[in-house]
């Protein structure tokens, strides 16, 4: 390879490098950028999760966890759908890391309750 065609093949490998705009962003770091969250809905695809905001970029994070609380006695468990499935509590294990889905609902959460953030179209 020549140093000519070697300096162009740089050229090219920065240009396309810096062009591209990332495909997905971990919710904790959105946050930590001041990235506000919405209520839990449906995204385009179908899927439970949050749109989460600034004044130029919109993501949409895909809800990770399955199980939720639902007051001191319930329990639901979402299908890969995100339909919920109501269980009861008292056969299962009490597990702290477990959130309510009243906070879920609300956008009130934890980043190990989120998958990875896509960019919103």
């Amino acid at each position: 390879m020549t140093k000519r065609s070697a300096k162009w093949l740089a050229v090219i490998l920065v240009a396309t490098t810096a062009s591209v705009t990332p495909s997905r962003a971990e919710y904790s770091d959105l946050q930590a950028q001041g990235y506000k969250t919405g209520k839990l809905t449906r995204g385009a695809s179908g899927s439970l999760g949050w749109y989460v905001s600034n004044s130029e970029k919109k993501f949409f994070c895909r809800m990770r966890g399955i199980y939720a609380y639902i007051g001191k006695t319930g329990l639901v468990i979402f299908t890969s759908s995100g339909r919920p499935i109501p269980l009861n509590r008292k056969n299962y294990m009490d597990n702290p890391l477990i959130p309510q889905l009243s906070d879920l609902r609300a956008g009130k959460l934890n980043s190990r309750d989120v998958g990875y953030c896509h960019p919103a179209k």
